[in-house]
């Protein structure tokens, strides 16, 4: 169960990430996550820099939607946080955990359209093929950001820690 993964971790918090431009090339972008041991995020043609570089005008462009997940994605999550990857809000792709604090930026990835520009390296400690991803009995609707925070009492923890993995 991810209740008995975050206990072992010690943690009582996950992350919830979709992999997708705007819903799409979703099994792309997951074959890349899952073959490269990563985890990215990225708003083309407004964040094109490493986001600690990015000045305030830029900043300004984003919604506080966009500054709060990169905020969470590139100084808040550590090594050892777990990720949950998310499919649309009803399957489950993978779950990793972190193996570094830092953030890295590789500009190369969405120039040639790779992936994601900001990433993160992961353990894969589940993945699963795309066509068969594990569906989720609960739907996650709602779930529209690329990223969020997962505390206990709110209800997608309830859904997700007791899921067997």
């Amino acid at each position: 169960m991810i209740r008995d993964l975050l206990l072992d971790k010690g943690k009582n918090y996950f992350y919830l990430m979709h992999l997708s431009y705007n819903g799409k090339q979703r099994r792309e972008l997951w074959n890349f996550a899952k073959e490269n041991d990563l985890i990215g995020l990225d708003v083309p043609e407004i964040v094109t820099d490493d986001w600690s570089k990015i000045c305030h005008s830029v900043k300004r462009r984003l919604s506080k939607t966009w500054i709060r997940q990169f905020n969470i994605f590139c100084t808040e999550m550590q090594a050892g946080d777990i990720v949950i990857i998310l499919n649309g809000w009803d399957s489950i792709l993978g779950i990793a955990e972190l193996t570094k604090n830092s953030y890295e930026y590789d500009r190369a990835l969405s120039a040639e359209q790779k992936f994601f520009d900001h990433i993160r390296k992961v353990k894969w400690l589940k993945k699963y093929e795309y066509h068969s991803r594990l569906t989720l009995s609960t739907s996650l609707q709602g779930f529209n950001n690329t990223l969020s925070k997962v505390v206990p009492n709110s209800t997608r923890w309830s859904i997700l820690t007791s899921l067997d993995i």
